[in-house]
């Protein structure tokens, strides 16, 4: 039972952690660096909303040492991801859209709004909801 419980928790460790293919939350959303301002959130089908916010809200935490009461923004809207070749993915930054550069712009009909900002720990609170529970 003891090892069991350890290699769950090796686990865990090595699907949050940056191991150069990007980061992972503890609920499998993968996060990847643009540049140096922007990071790109990778949804996976299904509540892709509140996986847009909970990989930022946990990246902006546990990756770049953003305070629980910093904001992320959405600097690009839903749209194909540029660091890999997934459909649905949306751009965050810490900074506000008008002060970062090389973020895609997306303006979409879906996900987060461009502009759009929540404090971090609001947005990483969003990795426990369900779909429809969360608002744009």
């Amino acid at each position: 039972m003891r090892l069991s419980l350890c290699a769950v928790t090796l686990t865990a460790l090595v699907a949050c952690s940056d191991g150069g293919g990007g980061f992972v939350t503890m609920t499998g959303v993968r996060v990847n660096s643009v540049n140096a301002d922007v990071f790109e959130v990778i949804a996976r089908p299904d509540n892709e909303v509140n996986q847009l916010w909970c990989g930022a809200g946990e990246y902006a935490r546990r990756a770049l040492g953003a305070a629980v009461n910093d904001r992320v923004y959405v600097v690009s809207g839903g749209g194909p991801a540029v660091t890999t070749k997934a459909p649905s993915s949306a751009q965050f930054s810490l900074k506000p859209p008008a002060q970062v550069t090389g973020a895609t712009g997306h303006k979409s009909y879906w996900g987060p709004r461009v502009g759009r900002s929540k404090f971090v720990a609001d947005a990483s609170s969003s990795c426990g909801l369900q779909a429809g529970q969360f608002p744009l």
